[in-house]
């Protein structure tokens, strides 16, 4: 959800890309799948898949998530265009609603290879790309953050720091080949998925962004239950692209999940 500016492997060749009909500007053959342009109010099943979607936007307009379809480019795959929006985000993967603690689910993994349009376009402040979701009890807001838009004072190629996210560092550890710096931080009376509440944000962010590879999810949520991050009753692991302005876009060449 939207942040406090300091004031809130299965890597993919690139004849993938190729063969998928997709290019540079991220336009692609939609295939069966499905374009969403308003909110979705909460997750909505995508037919013929084992996933969810939810799109939340607060101003802008032309903003949608067009998905791809459950045969094509992985079955989660999907493309996101926003314009201007004060807050957007568009997310696909997996959905449990007030499901078990996420050990429940064995090993999740992401594996997924996309592009998007260039710095500064996913707005002056904060932008997230990775992996995403909630927990109730307690209420948890979390991202593990592959890569993002850069803002007004950094560039995409440099990792996230708490002058964008706020909160503190709790940590670090290396996995899929890169170090991730731990952060967390708190939210007070703000939207989540229980309403207006007070939560908190974890974060593990990549220092050598990527667009793509595969993200060991399960891993991070191990991590930050032993720094005392824990999770509660698992909502969703979903694959997140957040923009809080802009007018820029994301397309995936491959995406989806995996549990072992």
């Amino acid at each position: 959800m939207k942040k406090h500016f300091i004031t809130s492997i299965f890597l993919m060749p690139s004849i993938f890309c190729f063969l998928m009909s997709c290019n540079s500007s991220g336009n692609g053959n939609q295939g069966d799948g499905k374009t969403y342009t308003s909110n979705s109010g909460g997750n909505k099943s995508l037919p013929g898949s084992p996933y969810g979607y939810e799109m939340w936007t607060e101003g802008g307009n032309n903003n949608k998530l067009i998905w791809y379809g459950p045969d094509e480019r992985g079955g989660a795959a999907f493309r996101a265009e926003w314009n201007n929006p004060n807050d957007f985000l568009g997310r696909v993967g997996y959905f449990w609603g007030n499901g078990g603690k996420y050990s429940t689910y064995g090993n999740l993994f992401c594996d997924f290879e996309y592009t998007r349009s260039g710095k500064g376009t996913g707005g002056p402040y904060y932008s997230y790309i990775g992996i995403y979701g909630w927990s109730r009890n307690p209420l948890v807001e979390y991202y593990i953050v592959e890569d993002w838009f850069g803002n007004n004072w950094q560039s995409d190629t440099t990792p996230i720091t708490t002058n964008t996210t706020g909160g503190t560092v709790q940590g670090s550890f290396t996995v899929d080949g890169s170090v991730y710096q731990i952060i967390k931080s708190k939210r007070e009376n703000k939207p989540s998925i229980n309403g207006t509440a007070t939560f908190e944000q974890y974060f593990s962010i990549r220092q050598t962004p990527r667009k793509s590879g595969t993200i060991s999810i399960t891993e991070h949520f191990k991590k930050w239950e032993e720094l005392g991050m824990n999770l509660g009753n698992m909502y969703e692991a979903k694959f997140l692209v957040e923009a809080g302005g802009g007018v820029g876009w994301f397309d995936a060449s491959f995406l989806t999940f995996r549990k072992e």
